[in-house]
């Protein structure tokens, strides 16, 4: 899905459920990935989305929601995530990233 660094080898991942879930076709990773804050390249997220899920992102994509009530019209968001509170980092322990994760 474009996560993974050019160097980290994609066999030491689980692939099991890689077919059932997918990622779906309704819109692109890179679509969803601008509309919540997370930038691949940098390898960095934008924090405190949890502040901007229930009623504001209802509010925000309420008016994309597609003729058949089943998800979202991608097409029609603009919105991209932005921390609203950048200088509040939430402080996150650094972890080697390895097999052990989990």
């Amino acid at each position: 899905i474009g996560l993974n660094k050019k160097d980290y080898p994609l066999d030491e991942w689980p692939h099991e459920e890689q077919e059932k879930y997918g990622r779906g076709t309704v819109r692109t990773t890179e679509k969803f990935y601008k509309t919540f804050g997370i930038h691949v390249k940098e390898q960095r997220i934008e924090h405190h989305l949890c502040r901007f899920v229930g009623r504001p992102m209802m509010k925000e994509f309420l008016p994309a929601l597609r003729e058949d009530r089943m998800g979202l019209d991608y097409d029609k968001i603009t919105y991209e995530f932005k921390d609203p509170m950048p200088d509040n980092k939430p402080k996150v322990p650094k972890r080697k990233p390895g097999p052990d994760w989990g």
